[in-house]
């Protein structure tokens, strides 16, 4: 229902966008991305800008929230690095929640589609999303690639690159974990404190004239 607001996180990739499209046509919409530069390329953030240009004009976005993740996710590498995807993913969450809680949004949506990565295995969902305050909406849970490309090029939202590299991406993820492993791995590198430092350091992206370029300079 239109009014009730939902963070939307939006990578750059292909699903994501699609997600808070669809997640457009019933809640205000506020994109959340995590810029992971320079463990990403430069060009896939500026990618990014441009899908979330086209996003804002078929949603009409208020904003969009740029938290800057490098540092975070350098944090996670220190742990075992087979569960960084995992990690990383839940402490996305976890940043998420914060910000729902800063915009007055009642749930958080994803572009997760099942199977699709290594967090988004069955066994791995509920890893990510345990203790999570907020719900978490995935309109594409059931979705292949096919049908979500087929849905971007309907609601103007295709590119024909799509940004969603990451050099941080281990050689042979889990694909099966508990909740308690990751929590215990996330308390023991402080992620939180960490997440606490970098939510102050967020952009707010409301005209798309932003100079991308000099943060990503700031950033490296």
């Amino acid at each position: 229902m239109k009014g009730e607001k939902v963070v939307c996180l939006v990578s750059g990739g292909m699903d994501s966008p699609v997600a808070c499209a669809l997640a457009a046509r019933r809640f205000d919409v506020v994109p959340l991305h995590f810029c992971l530069y320079p463990y990403t390329c430069e060009d896939a953030f500026l990618v990014t800008m441009d899908v979330l240009r086209d996003l804002k004009s078929k949603t009409r976005f208020e904003k969009a929230i740029v938290v800057p993740w490098s540092r975070v996710l350098k944090k996670i590498l220190d742990g075992d690095k087979s569960y960084a995807c995992l990690a990383c993913r839940k402490s996305m969450f976890r940043a998420a929640e914060i910000i729902c809680e800063q915009e007055s949004a009642s749930g958080i949506v994803t572009g997760e589609s099942l199977g699709q990565k290594a967090s988004q295995t069955l066994e791995n969902m509920p890893t990510t999303s345990a203790g999570v305050k907020f719900p978490i909406l995935r309109p594409l849970l059931g979705f292949d690639k096919i049908d979500v490309e087929r849905l971007s090029k309907k609601l103007g939202l295709w590119h024909e690159v799509h940004a969603g590299c990451c050099y941080a991406t281990p050689k042979h993820p889990r694909t099966r974990s508990d909740p308690k492993t990751v929590n215990d791995m996330l308390a023991k590198l402080d992620i939180d404190e960490m997440i606490s430092i970098e939510l102050k350091k967020v952009l707010e992206v409301r005209t798309f004239e932003e100079d991308f370029k000099a943060y990503l300079e700031k950033l490296a």
